[in-house]
């Protein structure tokens, strides 16, 4: 009778571990966590100043393109 509840609290902790690990490969596929990390360190060690100053002053015109979406879609919204 006591093996019975050993194997159940066996499979009940392997199921909860399971479960979560499947949890956060999902929550690390979703957020990016596995996008090509080589090609970011490379960068990082390659990249001129003038490469990585070109590519903030892109990512903060795209910052502003999206925000001049976003007020132009807030702005038809309210019209409607």
């Amino acid at each position: 009778m006591l093996d019975n509840w050993i194997v159940i609290l066996e499979l009940s902790v392997s199921f909860l571990v399971a479960i979560s690990v499947l949890g956060m490969v999902v929550w690390g596929l979703k957020s990016g966590q596995f996008d090509d990390g080589k090609k970011m360190s490379e960068g990082l060690l390659f990249d001129s100043n003038e490469d990585l100053q070109s590519a903030i002053l892109a990512e903060q015109k795209q910052n502003k393109m999206k925000e001049k979406k976003q007020k132009t879609k807030g702005k038809i919204e309210n019209d409607i």
